[in-house]
């Protein structure tokens, strides 16, 4: 039987970006290269494997194994940090913004609560290394459910005129965006990769779908 074509049609988006002169990786060699493998390893497990014909008990194996890889996958994602790149102005207002500026209701102090920690982390680097100036930018770290958090939590903010904190608080959302854009692509090809793994499945039996488990998504929408 021919072996099925697995096809993502997703499309990677810039993982640095540049300030000045300097390129700023967005998400780690490491990283990117960790998740991509996990990608490519379940790709081409199933390509190289299939049990049309087979005995049911082989087939749940082919299944059990391939879940397992997007498990691995999944893992690999929700771990996986992100770097934002302040400078002391853009710093400054996301961390008054959260702390101090924006209003929490009951559908929104959880979320606050849970960004304490990251603030916190993010408050001790500054001590450890100050910043020189307002052009000089430092790293600050996030995961994906981080981020999502802050962007829900600042999307409602509000600026009145085109002022230096309305330009600020446009810079702080740019970079919020260019993260986030790698975090659709790797999640996007979560969703699609577990698609592909129930076609794959089924494909074992063309008369009669088999009907596994459903394999959840990685992030929150």
């Amino acid at each position: 039987m021919e072996k099925q074509k697995i096809e993502t049609n997703v499309i990677k988006p810039k993982l640095s970006i540049k300030i000045g002169d300097v390129e700023y990786r967005l998400i780690s060699h490491q990283s990117e290269e960790a998740l991509d493998k996990k990608i490519e390893i379940i790709e081409t497990f199933m390509a190289n494997n299939h049990g049309f014909g087979k005995e049911e008990e082989y087939k749940d194996e082919l299944y059990a194994n391939a879940k397992d890889l997007w498990d691995a996958y999944a893992a690999e994602l929700r771990d996986t940090k992100y770097t934002f790149y302040l400078n002391r102005k853009q710093y400054m207002f996301l961390t008054d913004l959260l702390t101090k500026s924006l209003e929490y209701d009951v559908n929104t102090i959880f979320l606050a609560i849970e960004l304490s920690n990251m603030l916190g982390t993010w408050h001790k680097s500054t001590k450890d290394s100050k910043f020189s100036d307002d052009v000089d930018v430092k790293s600050f770290t996030a995961d994906a459910t981080e981020i999502t958090y802050i962007y829900h939590l600042i999307a409602k903010h509000k600026v009145k005129g085109l002022t230096e904190t309305s330009y600020t608080f446009a810079d702080v959302l740019r970079k919020i965006g260019d993260i986030s854009k790698i975090i659709s692509y790797y999640d996007t090809s979560a969703k699609n990769l577990a698609t592909d793994i129930q076609k794959w499945v089924a494909s074992f039996e063309p008369e009669e779908v088999k009907e596994g488990e459903v394999i959840e998504e990685v992030t929150e929408a």
